[in-house]
Order: structure tokens, then C-alpha cells, then sequence
């Protein structure tokens, strides 16, 4: 059986000094590591930080993190400073190891303090940078659904083609789509969070409106006939309406003065041209959506433009032969327009006076305001041989839009904070 290894007495303080050192080492290491991690978790934070927020948030995180940082840095080179001051593997003389050891004890220390302060660097910027950290984490996802809805596109769209259809529009959007996509190759580095995310979400916006394209020219072109016939249809009553119109001005100009009509004639001479365009937008429409053309998009930007005209015609027609109708309802009854008028200003003033808070005085001298103009209006009609009665309705018009103003104002006021 063998005999222990002989106590070597003579290098004792030798052996104890250099299991020290190495000790010292050992727990230096341990908080490099640490020191490390947090420091890693720390900056990449910031740096997601700067991607998403370059605003005041990132200035103050920023401002924070340097004199951290750089007492981490510091941290660091005062440990490789004892790393490189003794080879614990070479066996030091003892007044190295104790050299070494004291060293490594100091490093620990300044290790350790630099961990405290990220943490509560990181305790300070947390909801800030875990932001970030979110916003980045869902940029792989945003960017595979952008791939996925590309390619579903182009299967539809190849489908459509082989159909007999020349998807011209989806061909388009889907190329659109595709040439976003591409420029996500770039990555976040280059591109940046805010710009790789605009980039997936108008790929995928691009590629469903392409898809949803060619899914619909099946039934596009039968779509596009009925809405012309049903657009020629509605064209031939806006004819019909504004055929009455010459009559209903002739009258105007008859019983009436030239300002009570004088903004209808430009209208009605507008409509009246604007709808001899409509048939050539019609016809165009027609000829855009043959099976030849197939040109679906722009007939029915046609179609609409045919359409927006034929409601501007209508709504000229309506307004000629509502100013009559009004103005013939005045001439025979001024004092029911006033009385109506006057009915909004009282109603007006009781709602003013029945809150429990002192009326405004700016509200009160208002309807006192409206009131007076009321009393004077109708001495505006017996001062003319003509009247001019669209004048005398307007201003009602205008008293009464200025009294229900002043009760919605009265009740803004009034509204719970």
C-alpha cells in the first residue's frame, strides 16, 4: 500500500498563496461571465431600442447606459490587467500568487459592482427596451406571413391566367407585392424595425389585393354589363329630371330677382354637359371590358366616373325645383319661416338658462344677438319692390344654424371631464 505524499513544508506558503490565487481567479471568471450576459442583454436592448423608438425614450436610455457601459468596460480590462499580470499555471513564487490573488479579488469586486449597476439599469429602462424586444420578435412573423401571401397570390393569379384571363391588375399588384418582399433581403440592419415592418405588411396588402383580383374576373365582366345597363338606366332619369329644369328657371326668372336663382344657372348649364360625357364614358366602359381588352379596372373607373356625373346632374335638377318650391312657400307664408326660426332661438335660450351653472355672458348676448336679427329681417323684405325672399331664408337659415351652435357649444361645456 503506498505511503502519502510527504508534507513539502518547505514551499507551504508557496502552494497556499497559488490556491488562493487561482480561488481568486476562479470567482473572477464566474463574474466576468455574469457581467457578460447582462451587459449583452443590456446593449442589445438599447440597440432594439434605437430601432424603434428614436425619440426621447432612446435619448434617455441612451444618456444612461454610457456611464454604465463604460464602468463595465472598465470592469473588464482591470481583469484582464490580472490575467495578464501572472501565468497561475507556470508556479508563481508566492509574493506573485499574493500579487495575483489580491488582483483578482479586486477585479471580482469591480465585476460585481458593474453587474449591479446594469441591473438596475435595466430595472430603470425595463418597460422601455421589453417594448423594443417585442416590436423585433414579431418581424420574423410579419415577414413569413408576407412570404406566404405572395406566393398564395401568384397561385391564384397563374390560375386565372391559365383560365383564359389576362389578370392585367393583379399581374401588376402581385409584382408590386413581390419587389416589397424582396427588399426585406436587406435586413434589419439595413432596412431598420419600422422599415421592415412597412415593407411585410404592404407586401401582404399588395398580394391579397392581387389575389382577391384574380378571384373576381370570373364574374367581372358580366358584373361590369349590369352595372352599365343599370348606370344608362339611371342616366336616362337624370336626362329626364333636368329637362324640367329650363322650365323651372324660366319661372325663377319670372316671379323672382336674379340673386334668389343666380347660383343655379351655372349648375344646371354644368350638369347639362356633364351628361353628354356620360355616354362616352359608357361606350368606353363597354369597349374596355371585351373579351379582347379584358380591362376591368379601368371600366369601372369609367363607369364610376359616369356615375359621379349623373349624381352632380341630379342633385342640380333637385336644387333648381327645391328653390322654386321654397321660394313660392315664403311668398305666400314670410311669417312661418321666422316663426320656425325664432322657435330655435327661444328653445335656444331656456336650454341656456336651465343648467344649474350661471349661463356664459359670450352665450346669452349671442342669442340676444340672434333675436334681434330676428326682429329686423323681415323689415329687409318690405324695403324691396322684389323681394328677394331666397336672401330673407338664408339669413333664418344661418340665425337658426347659429343658435343650435351655441347649444352644442352649451353642452360641451356641460359634459362630464
Amino acid at each position: 500500500m503506498g505511503q502519502p505524499a510527504p508534507d513539502r513544508w518547505w514551499r507551504r506558503g508557496r502552494d497556499q498563496a497559488q490556491a488562493a490565487a487561482r480561488e481568486a481567479s476562479g470567482r473572477a471568471a464566474q463574474a466576468l461571465i455574469e457581467l457578460d450576459r447582462v451587459q449583452t442583454e443590456a446593449a442589445d436592448g438599447v440597440r432594439m431600442l434605437a430601432a424603434v423608438d428614436g425619440g426621447r425614450a432612446l435619448q434617455q436610455a441612451e444618456a444612461a447606459w454610457q456611464p454604465v457601459s463604460e464602468q463595465a468596460n472598465q470592469a473588464v480590462a482591470a481583469y484582464m490587467s490580472a490575467v495578464s499580470a501572472a501565468d497561475l499555471d507556470s508556479d508563481p513564487e508566492e509574493p506573485v500568487a499574493r500579487h495575483a490573488t489580491d488582483a483578482f479579488r479586486a477585479s471580482a469586486d469591480q465585476l460585481g459592482h458593474a453587474v449591479v449597476a446594469i441591473r438596475r439599469f435595466l430595472e430603470r429602462t425595463g418597460p422601455q427596451l421589453q417594448h423594443a424586444r417585442n416590436a423585433h420578435a414579431v418581424v420574423p412573423d410579419r415577414v413569413y406571413a408576407a412570404k406566404v401571401a405572395v406566393t398564395a397570390a401568384a397561385g391564384v393569379v397563374d390560375r386565372a391566367r391559365a383560365q383564359g384571363f389576362q389578370a392585367r391588375e393583379a399581374t401588376a399588384l402581385l409584382e408590386l407585392a413581390r419587389q416589397a418582399l424582396s427588399r426585406l433581403d436587406a435586413g434589419m440592419a439595413a432596412l431598420g424595425l419600422q422599415r421592415m415592418l412597412d415593407n411585410a405588411a404592404r407586401a401582404s396588402q399588395l398580394a391579397e389585393q392581387a389575389r382577391v383580383d384574380a378571384e373576381s374576373l370570373g364574374g367581372r365582366a358580366e358584373a361590369i354589363a349590369t352595372r352599365i345597363t343599370s348606370t344608362r338606366t339611371f342616366l336616362q332619369a337624370a336626362t329626364s329630371q333636368l329637362d324640367a329644369v329650363p322650365a323651372t328657371l324660366s319661372e325663377l326668372r319670372r316671379s323672382y330677382v336674379y340673386p334668389s336663382f343666380a347660383d343655379l344657372e351655372d349648375l344646371a348649364s354644368t350638369a347639362s354637359r356633364g351628361l353628354g360625357q356620360v355616354h362616352s364614358d359608357l361606350d368606353r366602359a363597354a369597349a374596355l371590358a371585351r373579351p379582347e381588352e379584358q380591362r376591368w379596372g379601368e371600366a369601372e373607373q369609367a363607369i364610376r366616373s359616369a356615375r359621379t356625373t349623373i349624381e352632380a346632374a341630379t342633385h342640380a335638377a333637385r336644387a333648381v325645383r327645391e328653390r322654386l318650391v321654397a321660394l313660392r312657400e315664403v311668398e305666400q307664408d314670410t311669417a312661418e319661416p321666422l316663426r320656425q326660426a325664432r322657435r330655435v332661438v327661444r328653445d335656444a335660450q331656456r336650454f341656456l338658462l336651465a343648467g344649474a351653472d350661471r349661463p356664459s355672458p359670450q352665450h346669452v348676448s349671442r342669442l340676444d344677438a340672434l333675436g334681434v336679427q330676428l326682429d329686423t329681417a323681415p323689415d329687409r323684405l318690405a324695403a324691396r319692390n322684389r323681394p328677394d325672399y331666397w336672401a330673407y331664408l338664408t339669413e333664418l337659415r344661418t340665425v337658426t344654424e347659429s343658435a343650435r351652435a351655441v347649444v352644442d357649444a352649451v353642452r360641451q361645456s356641460r359634459a362630464p371631464a
